[in-house]
């Protein structure tokens, strides 16, 4: 059988992976930059290893945001992709680079069956308690609303912890996925009723350099006070603050716990606060937690910060045989779907 090849295209770097037809990893990678030079990188690293991409079974694409349309994985033809273009004022800062890749990979290889896998798509479905937005009821018809992200990852945690622990999935389950982007999900009967990430990708958790949920008051008085226009100011909540912000110091856990600085301590204990208090009210949604899964890069490596978010938790009750760490893998699930929706 042929083949699949998954391609994750962010702002600063190109993830692929490629699987066998029954879903073994053969190979894994990420080059550094976007745009042609990224995607010729990760090509001619997938061709070293005598796989071509015109001659694959099929192509899976991580595309950030679905809107209210796109709720399932789906084969793209042009007029799909020129659907999708007209979606990137939902994710401007996200959207453009799995858009491109997925449009240079089509001109690349245009008999292969392209498969675009949404971000979104997990948090559809949710009613209407969980996804408006307190504003006037015409906005919402529009698209401004809670979408949610981090879906493909939450889906593969859905999967992977009953096999991970050879016991049913919790009901009651609450996912922190927590890297340089964070959010955490509360997950019922193995669906998302709610989640802190809403209409865009800076929403809910202190995250590496965007700022969470913030005060609207204050991106009023940055405007007015400060002068900030609207690129200014989205370049301030997404690229300059959260960890770096507080931190002055880097956006990356890793360098943080191992500073000394009181600034570093600041910004490490500010992230850990937020995911506990965040996770709090996410019990409120499902009604408890009989158990909380830890995902991402810092939320798999980063046992100081698992541990403080837990210590601040410790009224749920929730004892260690509770507590579970899944390996982060939006590629496999990228890959099923693919696999899936073309009958392998």
């Amino acid at each position: 059988m042929k083949p699949i090849i998954t391609f994750n295209a962010g702002s600063s770097s190109l993830k692929f992976a490629v699987f066998d037809d029954r879903l073994v990893q053969l190979l894994a990678g990420q080059v550094a930059g976007y745009g042609p030079d990224a995607l010729q990188a990760a090509l001619a690293e997938i061709e070293g290893k005598g796989i071509v991409l015109q001659r694959c079974g099929g192509v899976g694409h991580r595309i950030v945001h679905g809107g209210t349309r796109y709720t399932a994985p789906v084969r793209v033809d042009q007029s799909i992709q020129d659907d999708l273009e007209a979606l990137r004022k939902l994710a401007p800062l996200h959207l453009p680079y799995g858009l491109g890749a997925l449009a240079a990979l089509r001109k690349l290889a245009p008999d292969v069956p392209h498969i675009a896998c949404f971000d979104t798509a997990f948090h559809a479905g949710r009613d209407d308690l969980h996804t408006r937005l307190p504003l006037p009821r015409a906005y919402h018809e529009r698209g401004y609303r809670r979408y949610g992200f981090h879906g493909l990852n939450y889906e593969h945690v859905v999967r992977e912890l009953p096999l991970q622990t050879g016991m049913p999935l919790p009901r009651r389950l609450l996912v922190a996925h927590l890297g340089n982007g964070s959010s955490m999900c509360a997950i019922l009967d193995g669906r998302s009723v709610e989640t802190t990430m809403g209409f865009s990708t800076a929403d809910g958790l202190l995250m590496g350099t965007r700022t969470g949920a913030i005060d609207p008051g204050v991106l009023i008085a940055l405007m007015r006070d400060e002068g900030l226009e609207a690129e200014g100011l989205e370049d301030l909540l997404y690229r300059r603050s959260g960890l770096l912000g507080i931190s002055g110091l880097s956006s990356d856990m890793r360098e943080l716990l191992a500073s000394p600085a009181t600034e570093a301590a600041e910004a490490v204990n500010a992230y850990c606060y937020q995911a506990a208090r965040y996770a709090g009210s996410l019990a409120v949604s499902i009604g408890g937690i009989d158990a909380i899964v830890f995902t991402g890069g810092i939320g798999e490596n980063a046992e100081p910060v698992r541990q403080k978010i837990l210590a601040q938790l410790s009224f749920l009750g929730l004892s260690a045989q509770n507590v579970h760490v899944v390996k982060a893998n939006e590629e496999l699930t990228i890959a099923r779907h693919v696999s899936t929706l073309l009958g392998q």
